[in-house]
């Protein structure tokens, strides 16, 4: 069974974008950072990107994790307030702890392509 299928499949990947939308929408330092972004397009991305990368039926065609970031100038502090977000967002859509250590884990690993290296 794929992530994607322990995450809840469509309906689970649906529930915790939509709750992890909201709660970055809603935080001072990260809103800006989707500011310039079409907030529904940008949560159907992330629901199409997850999907892909976790084993779902989708195929990712969109930018490279680095090329996306990169211009946004995300540091640690930024991405582990997002992974915080993550977390959240997964109880809030009822997903179990274990595939939700398990989705936080896989993108902790996307932190060398999203963090900026520092100058």
């Amino acid at each position: 069974m794929t992530l994607f299928d322990r995450l809840g499949g469509s309906e689970g990947l649906d529930r915790l974008v939509a709750a992890l939308s909201a709660r970055l929408e809603a935080d001072p330092a990260l809103a800006p950072l989707f500011s310039e972004v079409d907030g529904v397009g940008l949560r159907q991305h992330r629901v199409h990107y997850l999907a892909a990368v976790l084993g779902g039926p989708e195929a990712y065609r969109g930018r490279g994790m680095r090329e996306a970031h990169r211009p946004l100038g995300i540091d640690d502090a930024l991405f582990d307030r997002f992974l915080g977000h993550v977390v959240e967002s997964a109880r809030a859509a009822r997903i179990p702890a274990g595939p939700a250590d398990e989705l936080a884990s896989f993108l902790r690993g996307l932190r060398p392509v999203i963090v900026s290296p520092s100058l």
